[in-house]
């Protein structure tokens, strides 16, 4: 807005240029009447006339595809250019783009960026350089997963981000800036035709050619147009956060809604790079929450089907007697092999992995455990680990250790990790490996009550 208001001399002296975006907010308000007329009478007019162009276009796109072929922004571009160079607005302090050149004179000249002269400016450019890349890379993610589903194609985001990044890399070599996957102008370039990477190569060849040739015709086109046409693309981004946001509540996402509104009012109150660091905090706090977290559910016979199945699921499910049975539904590493541990420890306890510890014990001791391991498709060393002591504190109480349906049987390498760690061993042998829950559970009562009749 301070382009657009004329009030960027204003704002550099006062040093507010970088300030925060609510600061930026409450200083233009109080600087309304020092806004230069002309500046902010032609920006206006500009955004109003992009703006009225995209309603219209929307409207009658429907029955007249051709309408989007209309090249309104390139229209209001030259219009203001030439109305400038007839009325000589420049002379009456509207800021003009002006002559564009280069310092050495050579529109595209190739160099290695990195050198040893350019070293000791790495540490100021570094914060800035990150800012950029995490932007570019929401933005591109966006883009690509937004318009691949609108266009029905299955779109890579690692083949994206490695094309963009070795754009990126070359383009470096010729002092360009760096460049992403814009949502604003993929989704221009979806509503004039472009369905391939084709229309993406002749757009680079349209604007070296308007770079060499046609540039030096802009130069009475006014800045101030050209930020309504950025305040433009801002606005389009925003035109889906409603609907996002009311989605997010009809579904009780309340959890994703509170961290959007936070990302947005540290943005706000604070900076960009301040919301961003804010959103990839929770974000990476969410993850490592649910990487850590042991996939375990305790399961019960069905009396009609004599299917085992999760006791959350059903409460008619039978329980056996003094057998837990237990399902681990995912692969074993360092990351959620001590909740494992912890989950089960609260299970031989309390029979519910959720109460808390400081409760007295609600539950006898079981004389066995059947753990079914059907999802664990693979185990780290960590996990096996885990694993190991578990069932050495179980055999050390006299509880006996059975495990059901282990990936890929007796050559899976789940059952090497197990044979290596001496988990096998320490159950009490292969033959504590079976291949059903059912069987588990029936030599285990089996062996519980041949001991009671020893005895």
């Amino acid at each position: 807005m301070q382009p657009e208001m004329g009030l960027i001399p204003l704002a550099k002296e006062e040093k507010i240029t970088h300030a925060s975006t609510l600061t930026k907010l409450y200083w233009l308000i109080k600087h309304i009447p020092q806004a230069h007329k002309l500046t902010f009478a032609v920006a206006g007019t500009s955004f109003a006339v992009i703006m009225i162009g995209r309603v219209i276009k929307q409207r009658i796109s429907p029955r007249h595809p051709w309408i989007h072929f209309l090249p309104d922004r390139f229209l209001v571009v030259v219009l203001s250019a030439v109305l400038t160079f007839i009325f000589r607005w420049d002379q009456q302090g509207l800021e003009i783009l002006g002559k564009v050149e280069t310092t050495n004179g050579v529109p595209f000249k190739f160099e290695i960026p990195v050198q040893i002269a350019h070293l000791n400016h790495a540490k100021e450019a570094f914060s800035t350089a990150f800012l950029i890349s995490v932007l570019g890379f929401f933005e591109s993610v966006v883009a690509a997963k937004a318009l691949g589903t609108t266009l029905d194609v299955s779109i890579s985001s690692n083949r994206e981000l490695i094309a963009l990044g070795t754009a990126n890399v070359l383009g470096g070599c010729f002092g360009a800036l760096p460049a992403f996957g814009g949502y604003g102008r993929s989704k221009v370039n979806k509503a004039t035709g472009g369905r391939t990477p084709l229309s993406s190569v002749i757009l680079s060849i349209c604007t070296i050619i308007c770079v060499l040739f046609i540039l030096p015709y802009f130069y009475y086109l006014p800045r101030c147009v050209l930020c309504a046409m950025i305040s433009v693309v801002g606005i389009s981004l925003l035109e889906e956060a409603p609907h996002d946001v009311v989605f997010f509540a009809k579904i009780r996402a309340y959890s994703d809604l509170a961290t959007m509104g936070l990302v947005f009012l540290t943005t706000l109150v604070w900076s960009i790079s301040t919301g961003i660091a804010v959103g990839v905090g929770i974000s990476l706090i969410t993850v490592i929450k649910h990487s850590t977290l042991a996939r375990i559910q305790i399961l019960g016979r069905d009396p009609i089907s004599a299917n085992w199945k999760p006791i959350d699921d059903s409460p008619s499910l039978e329980q056996t007697p003094n057998i837990l049975v237990i399902k681990i539904r995912e692969s074993l590493t360092f990351a959620n092999a001590g909740d494992l541990s912890r989950r089960l420890w609260r299970i031989d306890r309390y029979g519910d992995s959720r109460t808390h510890p400081s409760l007295p014990r609600l539950k006898q001791g079981v004389h066995g455990v059947v753990f079914d391991v059907a999802g664990v498709a693979s185990i780290d060393g960590s996990g096996a680990k885990v694993v190991r002591d578990m069932v050495e504190k179980y055999v050390n109480r006299g509880v006996g250790v059975w495990f059901a349906r282990v990936p890929g049987g007796e050559t899976g390498v789940v059952r090497e990790r197990f044979e290596r760690a001496g988990i096998v061993e320490l159950c009490g042998g292969p033959d504590r490996i079976v291949e059903s829950v059912e069987e588990a559970v029936r030599r285990e009562d089996a062996s519980e009550a041949a001991e009671t009749v020893g005895v």
